[in-house]
């Protein structure tokens, strides 16, 4: 199973080294879920504000659920302002 995984803004620190600008690609032969790779990839859950997948919201309950061979997954944080 090939995923492509995108973190956006302050969350791009928890990239690994071989991450092409915001991207990385991932290989696993276990199905994994958004919450498994956010654990993965050390992201503190409450810094997720929004997922998608495939460019589609997924919300908070659903990111549990399988992923599928090709997706791409892509995380904002949260955004504050003033």
């Amino acid at each position: 199973m090939e995923l492509k995984l995108k973190l956006f803004s302050s969350l791009m620190e928890h990239l690994p080294d071989e991450a092409v600008g915001n991207t990385v690609k991932v290989v696993t032969t276990v199905p994994k879920s958004c919450n498994d790779l956010v654990a993965r990839y050390k992201i503190p859950p409450e810094s997720v504000q929004v997922v998608m997948v495939n460019g589609e919201h997924v919300s908070s309950e659903s990111r549990d659920d399988p992923l599928r061979d090709g997706d791409t997954i892509s995380i904002w944080p949260s955004i504050q302002g003033g």
